[in-house]
């Protein structure tokens, strides 16, 4: 009998595309929208979560296994998950709901993740630098340079061992599938197949198979995606505001997603362009060890999909 499945992220790995395209085509399980994922699972703090209320709020088939696709089960990437409490809080929630659930986490290679992640900074509304971003702490005092107080980008969120850890310690290695993104970035079809053969559910995805989703911005666009972003108060909230202008952030999206499509604006830079050799090298060395503890876990090619070992 096919078991709930509860795919948690990360972001930047292609959770759009599943939550669009391939998890409303399955046959055999039923789909929970985001929204009531999110509504069941991130609106109550830890005090008052229930897990009944919870299954109320999912509006559960009642005869087909749910599936559930939401990134901010792993923590919201641009704080961090919260230092990281948030991300692991999440895991017992689940547990609670789902006992018996199948968990899916897709990694990526960190300096890959983190150019991504500073991308989606900028697409949410961002306008600081990639170094001031990357290490707000250097450029802040006080109150606002305590991440406990106003958590901001951690490089901490990215040690990918530490939560699959602890979802293999709640659920059992068994139950929790880890795919590099890389490996369905190269082969979606392959993947896709022996994601489908470990975890039961049944889709023809046909040419939804090929659609991408969130296409990153050019080269040349970033910097004038970070101007016209001083003009709006959303969503990110690490950032700087000249002017709130309403409903500004709805219409320069509009203007920097038609420009993208335009390809003047080049290719999406390589992280070494984007983030700079000097942060490309500290984050290889950054993440070296957390790597080799999840090669330790998991039998998955990570040197040879560019992940820092």
């Amino acid at each position: 009998m096919n078991r709930p499945i509860v795919h948690i992220g990360y972001h930047k790995t292609a959770t759009t595309w599943f939550q669009k395209s391939c998890y409303p085509a399955v046959r055999n399980f039923a789909y929970v929208p985001r929204q009531r994922v999110k509504a069941a699972f991130l609106s109550d703090t830890p005090f008052s979560f229930d897990p009944a209320k919870a299954r109320e709020v999912l509006q559960l088939d009642a005869t087909l296994p749910p599936i559930l696709c939401e990134e901010e089960l792993s923590g919201y990437l641009h704080n961090g998950g919260l230092i990281g409490y948030l991300s692991a809080e999440m895991a017992h929630r689940i547990k609670a709901v789902f006992p018996d659930a199948r968990i899916v986490i897709l990694i990526r290679s960190q300096p890959d993740m983190i150019a991504a992640t500073y991308q989606q900074y900028i697409r949410g509304g961002g306008t600081y630098s990639v170094r001031r971003y990357l290490f707000p702490k250097r450029y802040l005092h006080g109150a606002s340079a305590d991440p406990y107080k106003i958590p901001r980008f951690s490089f901490a969120h990215f040690e990918y061992d530490r939560l699959i850890s602890h979802y293999d310690a709640i659920f059992g290695q068994a139950n929790v599938l880890v795919v590099p993104y890389e490996n369905f970035r190269s082969d979606m079809a392959g993947t896709l197949a022996d994601m489908q053969a470990k975890l039961g559910f049944e889709a023809e995805l046909g040419a939804k198979a090929k659609k991408r989703v969130n296409q990153s911005y050019g080269a040349a666009l970033i910097p004038f995606a970070r101007f016209l972003n001083l003009f709006t108060a959303r969503t990110v909230l690490d950032k700087r505001t000249l002017l709130n202008i309403p409903y500004w952030y709805t219409v320069r999206r509009f203007i920097l997603e038609q420009l993208n499509a335009t390809g003047l604006f080049g290719k999406p830079p390589k992280p070494e362009r984007l983030l700079g050799k000097d942060i490309c090298r500290h984050i290889e060395e950054r993440y070296t060890e957390s790597n080799r503890r999840l090669a330790a876990l998991r039998d998955l090619p990570l040197a040879e999909l560019g992940y820092p070992l």
